[in-house]
């Protein structure tokens, strides 16, 4: 879809979140008429020819499915980008349950280090309808599950780090979920590649008959990096793979990755006197727990683990727990469960009681670790409020002198 398609046509933007907002700047701009919808007045699409979707809308709301009857299309900003971008341009979409945000920012850094001009954005916050016409090498996105759903244009190479139970109240069901992610495979072209984690069970059993498939994490040579965890190496082979499809050197790879950090909110680590704390608020799967765990192998450990009920198991992070040095500090709502099935628990209904609990308790070397395995909105908007709070709760009370 070009811009003279949208000419004398009845369009709506639907939501106003980051992508909506940054899309109605564009069409003004641009001289685009379009009607604002969001939740007050949302039946007003079924009025119009085309309407761009946010991305916080699931296409199973019953709107959409009436829009569609009735001949309306419904795409998004990612999708206008996407089918409008320069020529020339190589394309990177990285998506996955966790790990999508590290690596793709790591492949935007790495890139820009070798000179390139790099566009990167997505759902890191940065809608890419902002990079519309910018000239660029390469464009590196980070693609949420929410916007690979409905994804009209492959990238040229796709990593997908993993795929672990997520998004239930957003796509119905777990393998509706994993469906919906891997839609970005199945708008590609012949010839673009996908580039796709060799140990992750699940990925591998919904991806079994695809062609043009490269895998990372077969056998891992680790890298020097500021990033801590086996799973992070995992995401610098990623990178590394997707450097050698690309046909780019990567003999000086570590050393554009010097200055390279963990993103806020993802294995962030301070001390206060003398105890470690981890600021890990991006985890919400049991998985993503149990690495942020492995990091500190061995030593004595408090995980602040719970939040917002995606109907998850939490099996392995129990069975994982079991007989180590390592206490519960459970929240609410999927904490409770924790609390209950676990052997070193703690049950704390806030995230004060929580940071109170561990001052008291824990001990010079011990390590704290808000890694929550569960989303956040029970409790707070998201995930980087969740941290921010953490962060401030254990400078305020746990540096506190009595």
């Amino acid at each position: 879809m070009r811009l003279t398609d949208l000419s004398g046509k009845r369009i709506a933007i639907w939501g106003q979140g980051k992508e909506g907002v940054a899309l109605s700047l564009f069409f003004e701009k641009e001289g685009i008429s379009f009607q604002k919808v969001d939740s007050t007045n949302e039946q007003e699409i079924l009025s119009c020819d085309i309407v761009f979707k946010s991305p916080g809308i699931s296409i199973y709301h019953p709107l959409v499915e009436q829009a569609r009857k009735l001949g309306i299309k419904i795409t998004s900003g990612t999708n206008f980008y996407m089918e409008n971008k320069p020529e020339g341009v190589k394309t990177i979409g990285v998506t996955g349950t966790k790990g999508k945000s590290t690596t793709s920012a790591l492949m935007a850094h790495v890139l820009k280090k070798m000179g390139y001009k790099v566009g990167y954005g997505g759902n890191i916050g940065f809608p890419l309808i902002n990079l519309y016409k910018e000239p660029l090498d390469f464009l590196v996105a980070e693609m949420s599950s929410y916007q690979c759903t409905d994804l009209s244009v492959g990238f040229d190479v796709t990593i997908i780090t993993n795929l672990y139970p997520e998004h239930i109240d957003w796509h119905k069901t777990h393998e509706q979920y994993y469906r919906d992610k891997l839609h970005i495979l199945e708008v590609r072209e012949s010839g673009q590649k996908a580039i796709l984690n060799a140990k992750n069970e699940r990925l591998l059993e919904m991806t079994r008959d695809l062609k043009d498939v490269v895998y990372f994490n077969q056998s891992l040579l680790p890298v020097k990096t500021n990033l801590l965890g086996l799973h992070n190496q995992e995401n610098i082979d990623a990178v590394l793979t997707a450097l050698k499809e690309l046909k780019l050197p990567r003999e000086r790879f570590e050393e554009y990755i010097e200055d390279f950090y963990s993103l806020p909110h993802r294995m962030e680590v301070f001390k206060v006197n003398g105890v470690v704390y981890v600021d890990d608020s991006i985890s919400t799967t049991p998985e993503t727990s149990i690495a942020a765990l492995k990091v500190f192998e061995g030593e004595r450990r408090f995980l602040l683990v719970g939040g917002f009920d995606r109907h998850q198991d939490y099996t392995s992070l129990l069975n994982y727990v079991r007989g180590k040095k390592i206490t519960l500090v459970c929240l609410p709502d999927t904490g409770r469960l924790l609390y209950e099935k676990g052997e070193d628990t703690y049950m704390a209904a806030d995230m004060h009681q929580a940071v109170k609990y561990v001052k008291e308790k824990a001990k010079v070397g011990d390590i704290v670790i808000l890694s929550p395995g569960s989303a956040s909105y029970n409790m707070y908007k998201n995930f980087e409020e969740r941290g921010e709070e953490f962060k401030r709760l254990v400078r305020d009370v746990c540096d506190k002198k009595e």
